[in-house]
């Protein structure tokens, strides 16, 4: 089995998702344009209506949801597997000039935590890359040249008219 099929085996497939075409955030209403080039790839996102018999305690029952920010989560977690080498992309989706630290911390902690688990259930020892990416509302241009994808400590700002996902694997 490959990564991505060993990540899904321990995730629950309420949240997952394998063929999306656009990155969402309903909240901000903002949507974005997904390609994936018929790459494979494993989109998690807790952005759901939850089912209140499945989840009668929200989300995250264990956490005291009076606590500001401790059930904060980034909008998309993105697993890639190219080259036998794991990506993991962290996507906040946000307007205007609000921090995404939070969200996207929150998102790596979660990373981690699904790669501890997967080492430890199936005796690996994979270390992913993560990376951090911010999308906000902006005025672009459908037809502008795509700009090449740097990260600063991990993290990126989108600039692009689309979000295509072999670009964010660098």
């Amino acid at each position: 089995m490959n990564k991505l099929e060993l990540i899904s085996n321990i995730l629950d497939d309420f949240f997952k998702e394998d063929n999306i075409t656009k990155l969402q955030e309903i909240n901000e209403n903002m949507v974005v344009d997904f390609e994936n080039e018929n790459k494979k790839y494993l989109s998690f996102s807790f952005d759901k209506q939850l089912p209140a018999k499945d989840f009668p305690k929200g989300l995250f029952p264990f956490f005291n949801r009076g606590e500001a920010k401790v059930t904060s989560f980034c909008d998309y977690v993105i697993f890639f597997e190219t080259k036998r080498e794991l990506f993991i992309l962290l996507i906040e989706l946000k307007k205007g000039d609000n921090n995404v630290t939070k969200q996207l911390k929150a998102g790596k902690c979660f990373a981690e935590y699904v790669i501890s688990t997967l080492n430890r259930v199936y005796n690996l020892n994979i270390v992913p890359q993560i990376r951090e990416i911010s999308i906000r509302k902006r005025n672009i241009k459908p037809k502008q040249q795509q700009k090449r994808i740097s990260y600063i400590d991990n993290f990126h700002t989108f600039s692009d008219n689309k979000f295509r996902l072999k670009k964010y694997l660098v």
